[in-house]
């Protein structure tokens, strides 16, 4: 599995550089122009990189698949198709943490199933939308294609109201042309502009494999939430706990986690206001406090930052806690074209924190 994060992380990272680099400012709209960067790509990229701490590679005996945390119980969606007639469910979240599932709700016409996880509960689920959204919309589709956990794929919503039925019974699908594979049932379809899940990606027709279906989660609402408040245990025979890890570190899931956090840096050097970071810190630690001084420290008007690349100088894994020095030179360039560096150099102290995820505790200066 380690293997596949690796991938994961550098499909992110790429995803994020093209996203600061994607557009430029133009001189016609005055509006544009006042501002240095192109704050569209960066609220695409923050996106990428929240969504992704709410969504799960899901392993069975049988199906590789995608699900995301649909509310604070820790049940994670899915499709049905992925975990039907599965005898153990094992989740991995975004930093190769692993979890054991249990079906609570499933409909097997209707392609959903909801997944318990109690490890997960009490964590906050993505925002959700309540209504249907127009052709037009732009939406970014998130899953494990291929076993390629949490890539990011961009498109819009093409159609609405699609219906069709093969093994399962679809209706009202929203019909988008971002790109999803095998390995991408059960992820999560945002609205790339809100950043509010719109639907379960589910459908991709093999003479069409250019178009996907997603369906929409406001019209399974009720479904799920009757689930969620009813859990539906299956037979004990189909109740094998999967062996899965304790939570652990790895050396190059953590050079990979500080290599995401420092790409988006930038971003917020850029805006100051907006903390993309912040979901990579221990909230109320001295991490935040010394991570919002160096963006105070290097923030000014007028001036860009470029997009970095990180070097990881060691990784220390010491019991519950993990040390990783790390630097990288931030360039930059003032509104009347001249430019600079800041050598930013830092020690981090990294924990796991109780849903799983990698959060750094505290900053030190090298």
């Amino acid at each position: 599995m380690e293997k596949w994060m690796k991938q994961w992380f550098l499909v992110l990272l790429a995803a994020l550089f093209l996203a600061a680099c994607g557009t430029t400012v133009t001189e016609t709209e005055s509006e544009q122009a006042e501002s240095p960067v192109d704050t569209a790509a960066q609220e695409k990229a923050v996106m990428i990189a929240s969504a992704k701490t709410h969504v799960y590679t899901i392993y069975t005996d049988f199906e590789q698949g995608s699900g995301f945390l649909f509310n604070d119980q820790g049940d994670i969606l899915t499709n049905a198709h992925v975990v039907k007639d599965a005898t153990f469910i094992s989740l991995v979240n975004s930093d190769g943490q692993e979890f054991a599932g249990k079906v609570i709700g499933i409909s097997v016409e209707k392609d959903l199933a909801l997944v318990r996880v109690e490890d997960l509960a009490g964590k906050e689920p993505l925002e959700q939308e309540q209504g249907p959204v127009e052709a037009g919309t732009p939406v970014i589709a998130i899953g494990s294609p291929e076993n390629e956990a949490n890539t990011a794929t961009e498109g819009e919503i093409t159609q609405t109201g699609v219906d069709f039925s093969e093994v399962f019974v679809y209706e009202d699908l929203y019909e988008m042309n971002a790109l999803i594979k095998r390995g991408s049932s059960g992820g999560p379809l945002i609205d790339a502009t809100t950043g509010k899940v719109l639907g379960v990606n589910s459908v991709m027709l093999e003479d069409n494999p250019e178009i996907g279906y997603a369906i929409p989660l406001y019209t399974k609402m009720e479904l799920l939430e009757g689930w969620a408040a009813n859990p539906q245990p299956f037979p004990e025979e189909q109740l094998v706990e999967p062996s899965v890890r304790d939570a652990y570190f790895d050396e190059a899931l953590l050079s990979s986690f500080v290599e995401a956090y420092y790409d988006l840096l930038p971003y917020s050097m850029n805006d100051p206001e907006l903390n993309y970071y912040s979901s990579y810190l221990v909230p109320e630690s001295d991490a935040v406090g010394a991570v919002d001084s160096v963006i105070e420290e290097y923030s000014e008007v007028g001036r860009v930052f470029d997009s970095v690349v990180p070097e990881i100088t060691s990784v220390e894994i010491a019991g519950d806690a993990a040390y990783v020095e790390a630097g990288a030179v931030f360039h930059y360039h003032e509104a009347d074209g001249e430019t600079g560096t800041f050598d930013h150099r830092r020690r981090y102290t990294i924990i796991i924190d109780e849903y799983g995820d990698y959060q750094i505790e505290d900053v030190e200066v090298q």
